[in-house]
């Protein structure tokens, strides 16, 4: 089985969104790219998923009316809860319905947290391992 690009895998999941999700989805995924450029994107769970050393750090999905942004860390998620409003909290993820209602510099700070904890929690692995 052959995989298919990240470029034509991200054109295919948007070509499935509503239109008035797609330039959201885009701004987010840009956002996630430009925080993670060493970041490999793959579908996984029906979602663009951003991973670094197979270790997952931040998915989002199109949901019917919304986007869920997923956060491997929930203690750290529920940190942002109160500066991520008016999104809507879920256990591992938040869902938000219009980006030009968030605070895109919130997110940009999470998505950077979320980014370097991971590569601190892999750093640990390695060491630990020699």
């Amino acid at each position: 089985m052959q995989e298919l690009a990240p470029s034509i895998m991200l054109q295919d999941y948007l070509e499935k969104l509503p239109i008035h999700i797609q330039d959201d989805f885009q701004e987010i995924v840009s956002l996630m790219s430009l925080i993670a450029p060493d970041a490999t994107l793959s579908l996984k769970s029906g979602m663009p998923l951003f991973e670094i050393d197979h270790e997952g750090l931040f998915g989002l999905a199109a949901r019917p009316g919304y986007l869920s942004l997923y956060i491997p860390d929930s203690q750290l998620l529920s940190h942002f809860e109160e500066r991520l409003l008016p999104a809507h909290m879920g256990s591992d993820c938040f869902h938000f319905e219009n980006l030009d209602k968030m605070n895109i510099n919130v997110i940009a700070e999470l998505l950077g947290r979320v980014k370097s904890d991971l590569v601190q929690k892999i750093q640990h692995k390695k060491i630990d391992l020699h």
